[in-house]
């Protein structure tokens, strides 16, 4: 189990809501323990091709390397599976499923209600395989299929899942459904943000926004998912963003922005992951709603995690709290 993530990770102007829940929640100004934002994490059954990889015995030793204290670049993205398209990592997910493109889309079993697309992809090193992989964030909408169907191929919603390449073949290394939930993936979006090596031992880990929007009001959130040997799990979580300015009868109208980014604020070769917000308050125009051509306050706060040895907690001590 690693012990020492390090994060570089840019995210502005994210304006969406929980997906959680099925309205809106109010941001807290300044957090005052550890994030509660939580995702499921439900491990499926491999897709038929899959070979899964044995966990280690033992959980990996810890390495930590000193790194310097200002942020670094996110990591480069390898192109060794620029050939891979959409329907190559699709057939290779589910092999006896038919596909037929549908706009941006792929048309499952000619099934007028079932649907799945990529959100997003990237690659790296994301298990105990020192080889390059390619992970995606796959929505799957499929609300009428059967519970055993739903099993063998994928819930609704969105899920992750891991490729890597055995003799020129694509080959299944994990699927893993992190976001379930009530509500359509065209409604609730899951993007990998970007990968990162946090501490510099070869395995990379996943920064993963939530997007949502429910009555006119959106929100975003953060996940950072690392792999222990066996699944992914969730090691940090936080709101990052929220916009009402789309929504009715409001008493305010703002929107929360915010960037994420990663520093070793101690030198301890080990950063802290600092979430700089900013509340920007609107007037209202002729019919009550939100005038966003017009800022009648803008306050900048930002909270600052530090990492706990299991997972990252708030560190109120380095924290900057909202302005009264």
């Amino acid at each position: 189990m690693k012990r020492a993530p390090h994060v570089s990770s840019f995210l502005i102007g994210m304006l969406l809501l929980c997906a959680f829940a099925a309205c809106a929640v109010p941001p807290t100004p300044h957090a005052t323990s550890t994030p509660t934002i939580t995702a499921a994490l439900i491990t499926l059954p491999p897709a038929p091709t899959a070979t899964p990889i044995t966990p280690s015995p033992t959980p990996r030793p810890v390495i930590v390397t000193p790194i310097p204290p200002a942020a670094l670049p996110p990591t480069p993205r390898p192109h060794q599976f620029d050939d891979v398209d959409a329907p190559a990592f699709l057939s290779a997910l589910f092999p006896d499923l038919k596909l037929s493109p549908d706009a941006d889309a792929f048309r499952v079993n000619d099934d007028p209600d079932w649907t799945m697309w990529i959100t997003s992809r990237a690659e790296g090193c994301f298990t105990q395989d020192s080889t390059s992989q390619l992970a995606a964030i796959v929505a799957n909408d499929a609300p009428h299929l059967s519970m055993e169907r739903a099993n063998r191929y994928a819930p609704w919603g969105s899920f992750l899942a891991i490729v890597r390449r055995r003799d020129n073949k694509l080959q299944v290394v994990q699927r893993a459904f992190l976001f379930p939930t009530l509500i359509s993936p065209q409604a609730f979006q899951v993007q990998i943000d970007r990968t990162t090596d946090f501490d510099r031992d070869g395995q990379d880990e996943l920064l993963i926004t939530m997007l949502s929007e429910t009555l006119g009001i959106s929100t975003a959130a953060a996940f950072l998912y690392l792999w222990n040997d066996q699944t992914f799990v969730p090691i940090w979580s936080a709101m990052i963003a929220e916009d009402n300015t789309s929504a009715l009868n409001q008493t305010e109208y703002y929107a929360v922005e915010s960037e994420i980014r990663l520093a070793d604020l101690d030198g301890d070769g080990l950063d802290e992951i600092i979430v700089d917000r900013a509340r920007i308050e609107y007037a209202r125009d002729a019919q009550g709603l939100a005038d966003t051509d017009h800022e009648t306050r803008r306050r900048a706060y930002h909270d600052v995690y530090r990492w706990g040895g299991a997972a990252f907690v708030l560190d109120p001590a380095r924290a900057t709290p909202m302005p009264k």
